[in-house]
């Protein structure tokens, strides 16, 4: 478990990238003091039979703390993620703004996925919000790329690279040449299960 404590003023990025090594991953973060601010930021990419629980909880202690919690997925083959995210406002916390979203994006028939994004308000004068999706590729979205010339193979992996890529340019770079490199391996993958006409 990380438990993480951030105080008075301080913004914090906490950057996760899976690609398959752990099994479970718990984050606990208390913006402890006035001003307090952080984002994780979670990039799940998994492959094969990997599986993940992935439990994030976000206590907000004090006045005008932010917190946003992102997480996307990518699944291909027999591949599971299970997120359960909570984020917490005491009573005091005035001035709040949280946001809590994750979004998973299957890439088989076998892969699964369960999104549990929840919020815990104890107090008003506050901004809470959260969003979780499970899904597929958009037929419709394939079908407008191809309808403008592009091969089903490359309407694909643009779609699949914009869901990622939005979260993966907010990385540090470091982490953001290994995702680049999980993601290129799940494009062949991608081609596998989706076959072109």
């Amino acid at each position: 478990m990380n438990e993480i404590i951030v105080k008075e003023n301080e913004e914090l990025v906490v950057p996760i990238l899976w690609t398959g090594e752990e099994t479970e991953l718990s984050y606990t973060i208390t913006l402890a003091e006035k001003g307090a601010s952080v984002k994780l930021l979670g990039l799940l990419i998994g492959h094969e039979s990997q599986s993940l629980k992935l439990k994030v909880t976000v206590f907000h202690k004090a006045e005008n703390t932010i917190s946003d919690v992102i997480i996307k997925s990518a699944l291909c083959d027999t591949s599971q993620i299970f997120f359960d995210g909570l984020i917490k406002i005491e009573k005091g916390a005035k001035g709040t703004n949280a946001w809590l979203a994750a979004h998973i994006l299957l890439l088989s028939q076998k892969s699964k996925g369960i999104a549990v994004p929840n919020l815990e308000i104890l107090e008003n004068d506050i901004k809470a919000g959260h969003a979780a999706t499970v899904g597929r590729i958009n037929d419709l979205e394939l079908f407008y790329l191809m309808s403008r010339g592009l091969p089903e193979e490359k309407a694909k992996q643009l779609i699949v690279d914009g869901f990622l890529q939005s979260i993966i340019t907010q990385l540090p770079a470091d982490l953001q040449k290994k995702a680049n490199m999980s993601f290129r391996a799940e494009q062949s993958e991608v081609e596998e299960y989706y076959p072109t006409m």
